[in-house]
């Protein structure tokens, strides 16, 4: 996290968003920011590969210019990996 001089922003040190409070800043840099190299996307990609996959459901979605639903794709419950 990194403090503008002469402004009372902080930017992120990932994604270079600027934000209003430090509190705000740490937040985005620890739990959303979605830069390769931060925390937040290390964590998921981690949980992903150590993921065995057991939990597994299908998600339905529309058929296109209908109000009927199919199957899509399965998905991780645990790691929210697509498969």
């Amino acid at each position: 996290m990194e403090t503008l001089k002469n402004q009372t922003l902080y930017k992120c040190s990932y994604c270079g968003k600027r934000l209003l409070t430090k509190h705000g800043c740490k937040l985005h840099e620890n739990e959303y920011c979605g830069a390769k190299t931060s925390p937040n996307i290390k964590q998921i990609i981690n949980k992903r590969e150590s993921c065995s996959h057991e939990n597994i459901e299908e998600v339905w979605s529309y058929i296109p210019r209908e109000s009927v639903k199919q199957p899509d794709h399965y998905k991780c419950v645990d790691s929210g990996a697509i498969l």
